[in-house]
């Protein structure tokens, strides 16, 4: 499925409308909805069928034409990002003290092993976007024998900061949906801010029709409270999807419209929004 027609129905499902209703808000037939559905594209239509459900019609349009598509952006020379199975998990380290911390690496990972013997790292801490992650002791007892250091397992919810080397990374608790705390960590002392946000810019998944549009609403609301009050040019790490920053997000995640007329969009011809 096209990731356009996915964000049309996750926005539907959220909002909590039938076909019929959304067909009469947005002035659209029946049967040109569910050929957009279909992953038929018809621009006018996209437009109409998006405003609707409250998404930047410019951003879904530009995503349905896959014009631009999502720019690799720099990173610190000092962070890996270490993909595994059905996740993505990172390591930062001070250039300085060489002292490092894994964010959503519960487990031993090979390739974050041999990143840290080459580095010449000390892991100190294990820092979690979601608590309920599991941690191997394993895992904890092996990255120690490596660093001579105590590492510490970081999974509470309450809001601290930490001190590694030169840098600081800050705990900020993001609101609770779908049963899971979720913590965003901020670091600062490098070229440019870094958040590890875990899945916070992923719309919830519930089998539940009823609490899908509080679900919904809530995580719209999480995501502007506690990820766009973030400067534009912070690197945000999720861990499923590229790496991103908040500017690109903001101008370019339909699910957001308010931001859309900050962004390259506003320059477009009437003729380019309706080709």
């Amino acid at each position: 499925m096209p990731r356009w027609v996915n964000i049309l129905e996750t926005a539907q499902i959220g909002l909590g409308w039938t076909d019929e209703r959304l067909a009469e808000r947005s002035e659209t037939s029946l049967g040109k909805l569910r050929e957009l559905k279909a992953g038929i594209l018809d621009p006018g239509a996209l437009r109409r069928v998006g405003s609707a459900l409250r998404l930047g019609p410019d951003a879904l349009l530009s995503l349905a034409q896959e014009r631009g598509g999502h720019p690799a952006f720099s990173s610190p020379a000092t962070l890996r990002s270490i993909g595994m199975k059905s996740r993505r998990g990172y390591v930062l380290w001070d250039s300085v003290s060489r002292l490092a911390c894994l964010i959503d690496i519960g487990g031993e990972c090979r390739s974050v092993v041999q990143l840290v013997e080459h580095e010449f790292l000390a892991p100190l801490y294990l820092f979690f976007t979601e608590p309920s992650q599991p941690i191997e002791r394993e895992w904890i007892r092996l990255l120690e024998v490596r660093s001579a250091l105590p590492v510490q397992s970081e999974t509470g919810e309450e809001e601290r900061s930490f001190s590694l080397g030169t840098l600081q990374v800050d705990r900020r608790s993001v609101a609770s949906r779908e049963g899971i705390s979720r913590s965003l960590y901020l670091v600062c002392g490098l070229d440019l801010p870094v958040a590890f946000i875990g899945r916070s810019l992923l719309p919830p998944d519930s089998s539940d029709e009823a609490e899908r549009p509080l679900l919904y609403g809530g995580w719209l609301a999480e995501v502007r409270s506690h990820i766009f009050t973030l400067s534009d040019e912070t690197l945000l790490c999720p861990s499923e999807g590229p790496m991103t920053t908040v500017g690109f997000e903001k101008a370019h995640n339909p699910f957001f419209p308010e931001f859309e007329h900050f962004s390259s969009f506003a320059s477009l011809t009437e003729e380019e929004r309706n080709s």
